[in-house]
């Protein structure tokens, strides 16, 4: 299965990834729409997040309205503000300030 994250590819992780959200949400709404050919699944935030998924039988493919930041070795997903630093460390994990 292909894995498609702001239109880069990246490798699949059993279990999935986790979200790290650098500005703290309160709340949050899901919509989840089911089709023939896979399921889009909408989540908003109310710090102005927006991820959108799109699962198929191919491929799942997620777009999120900020940049973000891969952590492989943890399996997290960093959401990223303006003026949040990325540094790698030495294992191959992440450390965003």
């Amino acid at each position: 299965m292909r894995v498609y994250l702001n239109g880069k590819e990246m490798p699949f992780k059993e279990g999935g990834y986790q979200y790290v959200f650098m500005k703290p949400y309160q709340r949050s709404q899901t919509e989840v729409i089911k089709k023939d050919y896979g399921q889009l699944t909408l989540q908003l935030y109310d710090n102005g997040v927006h991820i959108r998924t799109l699962v198929t039988a191919e491929e799942v493919t997620t777009l999120i309205n900020r940049d973000v930041a891969v952590d492989e070795v943890n399996k997290k997903i960093y959401i990223l503000e303006p003026g949040n630093k990325v540094t790698s460390n030495e294992d191959g994990s992440l450390t965003v300030e």
